[in-house]
């Protein structure tokens, strides 16, 4: 169910995935939320850091969990793009309770699965997403053909 702030919250992960293509790299972002405020955010950065597993989520989770010992119960995981397997897998594992998904239409990614997982799983069809990723598409051919996982 989405609330008033949820697109609040993609509007941040989308300033993240505006900061990986200002950068040279992929246009996602994610950002963490724990009891109302954002505790980390990650934009992309397998390009930058020559990373294919530096996607936006495992960014975010990693920087936040690199200093915590404890699960994330509670926690929302917001991604401007489905998460792939790899990033759902994680936000499952770390113990995400809810996943806000501001687009599918580029990439569907892990999101038939995560509804058969017990997590509160939001998509809000948000066109600054996907034109955000269409663009990029667009203009940066040879970067999406590379490593995107759509």
């Amino acid at each position: 169910m989405t609330n008033d702030n949820d697109r609040a919250l993609m509007a941040e992960a989308l300033t993240e995935a505006q900061k990986g293509v200002d950068s040279g790299g992929m246009p996602f972002g994610s950002v963490l939320v724990i009891d109302g405020e954002i505790v980390s955010r990650g934009h992309n950065r397998q390009i930058q850091d020559n990373d294919f597993l530096a996607h936006a989520e495992m960014v975010c989770l990693g920087d936040f969990l690199k200093s915590k010992t404890r699960q994330l119960r509670g926690a929302t995981l917001v991604a401007t793009e489905a998460p792939c397997p790899m990033c759902a897998g994680a936000a499952i594992v770390a113990g995400v309770e809810r996943i806000i998904v501001g687009e599918v239409a580029h990439y569907r990614g892990a999101y038939e699965w995560l509804t058969t997982q017990n997590v509160e799983l939001v998509l809000l069809d948000d066109q600054a997403c996907v034109d955000l990723v269409s663009d990029f598409k667009r203009d940066h051919m040879d970067r999406w053909n590379r490593f995107s996982a759509g």
